[in-house]
């Protein structure tokens, strides 16, 4: 009887362990279902998101122009100047680029079209005259290589008879991208400099207040200068990338194909992460409530 009466008893003791109780191994299996799913979401999320992102740039027909800017410089890249396939398929996707640069001069002087004289301008900004003059020589500039691009389009497209006068629009085309990108790099490191500047400014006004929402308040603004900083720092970087590739391409500098296709492939992909929604954004902490 003693015997039936442990058996009964280490027989429920069981069964209230498997059935009423988790077990260890239950409980480590729960949270690693758990964990997995948490992390399957958190994948989702982030694929949905980068697929967002990814619609938004190629809406755009700057974002079309500079992914196939990739794809051409990438196939430049690995021809490295050689006859064959690849070279035949980069020359035309270089071609087939021009057609999202339609209108690009008009869209490019159009600041220039609707104030000629810079009235509006001038009376608008507080930046010296001079640094206003270095914006509008970047817009004219980068017109001129737009419309000498045009016409080197229109020569292999065979509109353009005089090989000559494509020659010429070329060398016209790729130092006005070189000019236009110094001046692009110019105006950055000016307006680098004013944001230096403001920040001190602003952070100097905070240093004299206390408590939690000035320090926060320092905080948000040292983290949108710094943001804003690398923007400016890297735009200047990718105007002095873009200066190279467009004296390399017109055999102002002696650069081999495969460097230029390198060249090349950096100034786009930089151009798009610039393109990009979201870039450069400030690293901002949740404000204490």
């Amino acid at each position: 009887e003693k015997r039936r009466t442990e058996i009964f008893s280490r027989d429920f003791s069981t069964l209230l362990a498997r059935f009423g109780r988790p077990t260890t191994t239950t409980t480590t299996t729960t949270r690693t279902t758990t964990r997995t799913r948490a992390e399957r979401s958190r994948r989702e999320t982030m694929a949905e998101a980068n697929l967002a992102t990814m619609k938004q740039l190629l809406a755009k027909s700057d974002g079309r122009d500079k992914l196939c800017a990739t794809i051409q410089y990438a196939l430049m890249f690995i021809h490295a100047g050689q006859p064959g396939k690849v070279k035949k398929v980069q020359g035309n996707v270089a071609s087939a680029r021009k057609v999202f640069r339609v209108m690009k001069p008009v869209e490019t002087l159009a600041p220039i079209i609707t104030d000629p004289f810079g009235t509006k301008a001038l009376k608008n900004s507080e930046d010296p005259k001079l640094m206003f003059l270095v914006k509008r020589a970047q817009m004219l500039l980068m017109a001129l290589y737009f419309g000498g691009d045009h016409l080197v389009w229109a020569k292999s497209a065979g509109v353009l008879e005089d090989a000559e006068t494509a020659n010429m629009a070329k060398k016209v085309s790729m130092y006005s991208w070189f000019g236009g990108s110094v001046c692009k790099a110019l105006v950055e490191m000016f307006e680098l400099s004013k944001l230096v500047s403001n920040t001190n400014a602003k952070l100097k006004s905070l240093q004299d207040r206390e408590g939690e929402e000035a320090e926060d308040e320092r905080k948000e603004t040292r983290a949108k200068a710094d943001a804003m900083a690398l923007k400016r720092t890297f735009t200047v970087c990718h105007a002095f990338v873009q200066a190279t590739l467009a004296l390399g391409l017109v055999d102002a500098l002696p650069l081999k194909p495969r460097t230029l296709g390198f060249l090349g492939v950096t100034a786009s992909v930089m151009n798009i992460y610039l393109m990009l929604p979201g870039s450069f954004k400030p690293q901002l902490k949740a404000k204490r409530g």
